[in-house]
């Protein structure tokens, strides 16, 4: 499986002297799920910045499918042809007078015709499940609404990669577990995905891969499993195991899951395979 975003030897360092990239280096797998995960000020937003081009590293290289990216104002607009990128509050995204007009700001800004746009931003509104937004103000919008809409502004550009700041930051559970479902459908659709988080559990039930961040630098990257399974690694910067996945693994510990059994990536997976646990455990006696 190819690489389709590489990021070596990052330096990056912010006017006033702050250094927030020290060397980082990181790849983003094709068709795979990518998450951050660091404490703030760990490189994570600044990094995704340079994923998309908004920033240009003061030193490294960023490739695209193993090709240097050119800060040439053809060569950005390639980058972001291909790499969507939404920040982690949708209002500094949404600036239009409605949802319809907003979404279909990006393809339009790409010289896309007018029929191929609105077919885009109606696919696009589909996906999120907001074409009953279409018309409404942006203004009107709630936090979930908003982040929605953010997000099919960066779908109807078409992308190979959707970049995701804080992705869950703001939401409450029942706007949460509508954004998971959503990107769990655009993953399963073929978009490669990268999304920094606080959120453990968040990265346990959608990540692939994922990649610790701390001080500038990756300091581990890996599987999903391999990473977040690790308490040491984690706890180096300050984050903890999932409590799905420890509640899985402590099952497994005492015998009560199997070695080969997939472990449960979500809490409906674990509400599930507890009750199976508990007639496990009642057959013992």
């Amino acid at each position: 499986m190819t690489d389709i975003l590489t990021a070596e030897d990052l330096h990056f360092t912010f006017p006033g002297g702050v250094s927030a990239l020290k060397g980082l280096s990181l790849s983003i797998r094709r068709g795979r799920t990518l998450a951050i995960l660091g404490p703030n000020g760990s490189g994570k937003s600044t990094l995704l910045l340079h994923l998309n081009g908004t920033l240009r590293p003061h030193q490294g290289k960023l490739l695209r499918d193993g090709k240097p990216v050119e800060y040439s104002r053809r060569g950005l607009q390639a980058l972001r042809e291909r790499v969507a990128l939404v920040m982690q509050d949708p209002e500094d995204q949404l600036f239009a007078a409605t949802v319809f007009e907003d979404v279909s700001f990006g393809p339009m800004n790409l010289g896309v015709k007018e029929a191929e746009v609105n077919q885009r931003v109606e696919a696009a509104l589909q996906a999120l499940s907001i074409t009953d937004l279409a018309d409404r103000p942006t203004h009107y919008l709630s936090g979930g609404q908003m982040k929605r809409v953010a997000i099919a502004g960066a779908v109807a550009m078409r992308p190979d990669v959707l970049i995701l700041d804080e992705p869950n930051a703001g939401l409450d559970e029942a706007a949460e577990t509508q954004l998971l479902a959503l990107l769990q459908a655009l993953t399963t659709s073929g978009m490669t995905l990268c999304l920094s988080t606080h959120d453990v559990d968040l990265a346990w039930s959608l990540a692939d891969d994922v990649a610790l961040f701390r001080a500038g630098r990756a300091v581990r990257q890996g599987p999903a499993r391999t990473i977040l399974s690790d308490s040491d690694a984690l706890a180096e910067v300050g984050l903890s195991r999932p409590i799905v996945l420890e509640a899985a693994l402590r099952a497994r510990e005492i015998g009560l899951v199997p070695q080969d059994t997939p472990l449960p990536r979500n809490r409906e997976q674990l509400h599930h395979e507890m009750s199976t646990w508990s007639a496990a455990l009642g057959s013992r006696g």
